[in-house]
Parts: structure tokens; sequence; C-alpha cells
């Protein structure tokens, strides 16, 4: 890819809820270095690592044992994903005081916590399903102010394949979308756009925040050996409207019920229908929409 430039830390900026706004209404994004807790992360990342061992994924060393890699989506890749999601700490973890405190300052009311959460494992050597340049919004729908948190569960520098956005690319509304490989099955053209990509190499506890309009993509994992770890949770104002599904576990392949068997907290369990959250039906025609303005 070109040469990119860094992030600016916003961790100085985390209890100025006015001036968060103003730099996301100004990137399109915020990244906070060193904001979520390493050891809540470290906790989720050992339990998903476990499941990858017990799939033989990999050995005790990290070794992968599994060639050709596993993409998401495909036979082999719900053996890992389905009790992933039945981890009490990856739902929990989207609810975190750290993640959440600084989104309620910037919108400057309380915070709607998707229930969707999405885990993203990426393999070595699968470099042609790296998740393409994309908005989120016609994948989410719901309210153009939704936020996407992401972050690795490990140290992850620009080999192991990080995310990197467009500045400034979320100011000019939704862009042409063509069928593409990788998560989300679209990608963007973004050579003409004029925007400038830029990224940094994660550390444990960093957390990048996005605009539904902000493009962005993964960068290949080209470390070989390592699988990337990573996790997508979702946040708008509870005074605005979720897309109905959007209330549904990640694939949907789970029921709620059956994801919750055995958790410890009840507060996390339907936490949503004990708030006044509005919901709108999602347009299923706004992909479809997009593609033909490119054709």
């Amino acid at each position: 890819m070109d040469t990119t430039t860094e992030f600016f830390d916003s961790e100085p900026l985390a209890h100025d809820g006015p001036a968060l706004r103003e730099r996301m209404e100004q990137d399109g994004f915020l990244f906070f270095r060193n904001r979520v807790p390493a050891d809540a992360i470290q906790d989720l990342y050992d339990q998903i690592w476990v499941l990858c061992m017990e799939q033989e994924w990999v050995d005790e060393q990290g070794n992968i044992l599994v060639d050709p890699p596993i993409t998401e989506g495909e036979d082999r890749f719900w053996a890992v994903y389905d009790p992933l999601q039945k981890l009490e700490a990856f739902h929990a973890l989207a609810h975190d005081f750290s993640i959440v405190d600084p989104l309620t300052r910037m919108l400057g009311e309380p915070v709607l916590v998707h229930p969707r959460n999405i885990g993203r494992l990426s393999f070595p050597k699968a470099e042609y399903f790296a998740t393409p340049p994309h908005q989120d919004f016609p994948l989410i729908q719901g309210v153009a102010e939704t936020f996407t948190g992401w972050f690795p569960l490990m140290d992850c520098p620009a080999p192991l394949g990080g995310l990197t956005v467009l500045r400034g690319s979320h100011k000019q509304g939704l862009y042409r979308v063509h069928d593409a490989q990788g998560a989300g099955g679209m990608g963007i053209d973004t050579d003409k756009l004029g925007f400038g990509w830029q990224t940094i190499d994660y550390k444990v506890g960093d957390l990048l925040l996005f605009h539904s309009h902000t493009v962005h993509k993964a960068l290949p994992n080209v470390s070989g050996d390592q699988i990337r770890i990573s996790v997508d949770y979702r946040y708008s104002a509870l005074s605005k409207p979720i897309v109905s599904d959007g209330l549904e576990p990640h694939f949907g392949r789970l029921a709620w019920d059956e994801i919750y068997e055995g958790w410890q907290d009840p507060d996390l369990q339907y936490y949503w229908q004990r708030m006044p959250v509005q919901t709108v039906v999602r347009d299923e025609e706004l992909r479809e929409a997009l593609a033909e303005e490119a054709a």
C-alpha cells in the first residue's frame, strides 16, 4: 500500500466531549492509545486461544496447524466462531467503561451498546481475503452516527494486519460499491477519492472508534505465523434508531438463549429490552442501489 501517516492520539482528550466531537467530525475517527484495560483483553484472548487449540487450529506453542488458512464463513470457521460467540467475556468487553465513556461524552447523551458483536480471526497466507475498503453503514444501517469500536487482542504491528482508515472520507456520504472478497463482501474504489490512509502499530489496549461513513480496510496478515484476533463493537446514541436485525447475534446461527447459557451476569442478557430502544427496518435495496450507481 502507499505510505501512510500515523493517527493522532485522542487519549488526552478522552474527558473532553466537545473536543472529541470536533475531532470525530474532522477526521471520521478517534484513536486512543492504551485505553481498554489490558487484563480484560488478555482474559478474552486466552479464552479464544483455548478454542483455537481445542479445534487444532494452533498448538500450545502458537504454531498454526491448518493449511490452507481458514477464512470467515467457511465450514471449518464455525467450530471456533460459534463457541466464541458464547463467551460472556467477549460480549461484556463491549460494555467496558473505557469505551463507552468517551462516546457518551462525545455524543452528550446515553449510549446504546449494540448487542451484535463481531470477532475477527485473520490467518496469514490469506491476503486475498483481507477486508477490502468499505463503509460500515450499508452493512449495519440504522443511523449514520453509529460508531465501530475496533481493537486487536494482541500487539498488532502492520504486518499482522491492523485496520487503516481514510481520514475525512466520512464527509461525502455513501460511495459506490462493488462485490469483493473478504468480510462484508463489498468494496469501494478509493484511488480517486483524494483522502490519505492512516494507521499505526497497535498495542494491547489501543482503541479505534470510527463513524459508519468512514472508509476503512484491513491490512493483509503477512506475519507468516500468527492469527490476528480482533473485535468489532458498535455504538450509537440511545435516542437514535438501530436496525432491527442489529439486535440479533452475528451471523444468526445461534439464538440468544444458546449464547447466554452458563453466563454469570444477568444484567448483560437482553439488556436492550430494558431500554427505550427504537428500531427501523433494514433497507434491503440499499446495497444493490449503491452497486447500480457503479455500473
